[in-house]
């Protein structure tokens, strides 16, 4: 696939081991964009709009949920989805997500080849994505029932 045809998808996360791990998890199929906080990946989003975001949550001065929140805000980024991936597994940091409006949420550690097909599942045209659609349905099917509980107390 010709560089610049290739979908972007955009890392954000504070460490470096993670970025490098995903990005060769979608190379070379996706053209990766990586930024090690949330400040600046906010900076790279106004020059280079990517098709996907995977966005960690503990990182310094702004963490994923506020970036999230920030990205789907904003008309011209509120269509790109948002895959939080993350350390925290508690059902409290899921409903924050959810109420940042992320699309999905993959816990670490992860298989690479997980990133490499979600991924696939939203951008891609091929196998990958016939594969996983039935698993996608699913989730979006309970992503939606949670997001309409999600203003029930904690």
């Amino acid at each position: 696939m010709k560089s610049q045809n290739k979908k972007r998808v955009m890392v954000i996360d504070d460490e470096y081991t993670i970025r490098e791990l995903v990005e060769l998890s979608l190379d070379p199929d996706y053209k990766v964009i990586k930024a090690a906080t949330g400040l600046e990946a906010i900076e790279i989003l106004k020059q280079s709009k990517p098709d996907l975001i995977i966005l960690d949550i503990m990182m310094p001065k702004m963490n994923g949920f506020e970036v999230c929140s920030t990205i789907k805000k904003d008309d011209d980024f509120k269509d790109i989805p948002v895959i939080m991936l993350t350390a925290k597994h508690g059902i409290d940091d899921v409903k924050q997500a959810i109420k940042a409006d992320c699309d999905e949420y993959i816990t670490k550690p992860f298989e690479p080849e997980l990133i490499k097909k979600r991924v696939d599942a939203y951008l891609g045209d091929g196998p990958a994505e016939k594969d996983t659609e039935r698993r996608l349905f699913q989730f979006g099917k309970s992503l939606h029932y949670i997001k309409e509980r999600k203003n029930m107390p904690s």
